[in-house]
């Protein structure tokens, strides 16, 4: 009982990783990814290549292949919109050690989505 008590009063991990990509696959071809970087730029893509594989060209300087923005992590929470040549998007949620949960909001369509991205480093 006294170690229930310990874990359950755990502080929760809400550090974002930097040097890597947190991703989600969405269907057997598509996946979609996201880099954060420590000024507080944040990029968004999807791909049709596995997603350790966007290293090539998931950057900062590529910007017509990916959405660009600027987060903001206060404690556990994070949000950030996100615009490029391929649309705009809304992303609110919540960082739990190598997972982000997030709804997002395609700002074009206005259709909303719930997703959990994993960290892979690089």
């Amino acid at each position: 009982m006294i170690l229930l008590a310990i874990f359950s009063f755990a502080p929760a991990d809400c550090t974002l990783n930097y040097k890597g990509i947190y991703a989600i696959k969405l269907d057997e071809e598509h996946s979609a990814v996201l880099r954060f970087y420590e000024d507080g730029t944040v990029l968004a893509s999807s791909s049709v290549n596995d997603y350790m594989d966007v290293m090539s060209w998931f950057n900062k300087e590529n910007k017509d292949m990916v959405l660009k923005g600027t987060y903001k992590l206060k404690k556990c929470g994070i949000r950030f919109s996100v615009s490029g040549m391929t649309g705009e998007q809304e992303y609110e949620g919540t960082v739990n050690g190598n997972k982000i949960d997030f709804e997002l909001k395609d700002k074009g369509s206005k259709k909303s989505t719930k997703r959990t991205y994993t960290f892979y480093a690089l």
